[in-house]
């Protein structure tokens, strides 16, 4: 019964092992490699750097004023043209509103001068004139009777003599005066009035615009992407032209601060590209450029700041590299030496500790070697550790890797030799 059952279990392995035998082949990994070099670069001087931030923005008040709301605390994101801080402004705004109404009524004027006589207005014009020209026509008709009857000596009295010559008189420059306002109305505005009435227009927009952005200058804006790190008012305080409200940072890109003795600084370049440590800071490799050699040596520790710009990246507590940590650099002053060199992509980093995976080149198996890192350059970066030159590294598909693995080489440096 023993000697069966033991029978029936040898049989379910085997078969278990025959199963599974095909997908172990299937597991071998695609990666990607290439080669440790044996490269002569100058060799690298670890120094401790500051970070700093890009740019730091001290915002003022344009205007004297009282603030009316405080839109910011110590800590929050702010973005390029966002407002601050708002001064009190309604004196301001019903000056702005008069400002308007004045406008529209200017605006008014204008377009009726350029619009011209409307046909309501001519006709209106002509029928007076044709009123007037029929009252003159009256006059001097009943004043040639009245004149006739008068000479003759007939029954006219020398006021109605007189009355009616005054009449004519007066009907004649009536009709006059209407003729020349029917052609006034024809021929429209002069183009004076006009020119008048568009500099009237021109000069309260200047008005208006001058009351807007003197409401504008009541709202403190960011200068800026970057973060509030300093409040230095709070609501209902008044301010001056030019006290300091609130400071910006700007964080996206930070300047890591290296003071460099005479001797050193002279081997470094704009652009060289440094790799940086931030304790307590990105598990990720971080690597920057030199962005600027200050050619003036501090007076007491007569070294020369140089700034590194470093790109950053944000995590759960805001920018990863902040402003105010220590970094260690490595900068590349050393003298000129050989040195085992590997693709930066081909690190694989875990907390503090850095290794690479060495493959196998006979059993395509993979091994994790821990090394130390150096100088960079470019896609390089110098390695020390249980490697040699010549060494196969996985460079792509090294994220999952464990110990002991079997790999597939899809691609690389010599990769066609060693699949062969």
């Amino acid at each position: 019964m023993v000697l069966q059952f033991f029978s029936k279990l040898s049989l379910a392995l085997l078969l278990l092992c025959l199963y599974y035998q095909p997908s172990l082949a299937q597991k071998a990994q695609n990666v990607v490699v290439s080669q440790v070099q044996q490269l002569e670069f100058s060799g690298s001087q670890n120094s401790v750097g500051i970070v700093h931030a890009s740019k730091t923005a001290r915002v003022g008040a344009a205007v004297d004023g009282r603030i009316a709301e405080f839109l910011v605390e110590e800590g929050d994101i702010v973005k390029a043209g966002q407002p601050l801080v708002k001064l009190q402004t309604a004196i301001l705004e019903f000056q702005l509103l008069g400002a308007k109404a004045e406008l529209a009524l200017r605006e008014a004027e204008l377009e009726e001068l350029v619009a011209g006589t409307t046909k309501e207005e001519l006709a209106a014009s002509l029928a007076n004139l044709r009123a007037a020209e029929a009252a003159r026509k009256f006059s001097d008709w009943n004043f040639t009777r009245i004149e006739k009857l008068f000479q003759d000596g007939q029954v006219v009295s020398e006021t109605e003599f007189q009355q009616a010559q005054a009449n004519k008189q007066r009907d004649e420059q009536l009709y006059q005066a209407a003729a020349s306002t029917h052609q006034i109305n024809i021929r429209g505005p002069r183009a004076e009035l006009i020119t008048q009435a568009r500099a009237r227009v021109s000069s309260q927009t200047a008005v208006l615009n001058s009351f807007e952005e003197q409401l504008r200058r009541h709202t403190i804006t960011s200068p800026f992407n970057g973060y509030v790190t300093i409040k230095h008012s709070e609501q209902g305080q008044w301010v001056t032209k030019g006290e300091v409200v609130v400071q910006i940072i700007k964080l996206d890109e930070v300047d890591i601060v290296v003071n460099v003795t005479a001797d050193h600084v002279t081997k470094l370049e704009l652009g060289d590209q440094v790799r940086i440590d931030i304790p307590h800071g990105s598990d990720e490799l971080v690597f920057g450029d030199v962005f600027a050699i200050v050619p003036e040596a501090d007076s007491q520790s007569r070294t020369f700041p140089v700034k590194i710009r470093v790109s950053n990246e944000d995590g759960k507590s805001g920018p990863v590299l902040k402003a105010g940590m220590l970094a260690k650099v490595e900068l590349p002053v050393g003298e000129p030496k050989k040195m085992l060199m590997a693709p930066k992509d081909a690190i694989v980093l875990n907390g503090n500790k850095r290794t690479m995976f060495v493959v196998d080149s006979k059993t395509k198996a993979v091994s994790e070697v821990a090394v130390e890192l150096g100088v960079s350059n470019g896609e390089l970066i110098e390695v020390t550790g249980g490697i040699q030159a010549g060494q196969l590294v996985v460079i792509r598909g090294n994220e999952r890797l464990k110990p002991g693995q079997i790999v597939a080489i899809v691609g690389g440096q010599n990769s066609t030799d060693e699949q062969d």
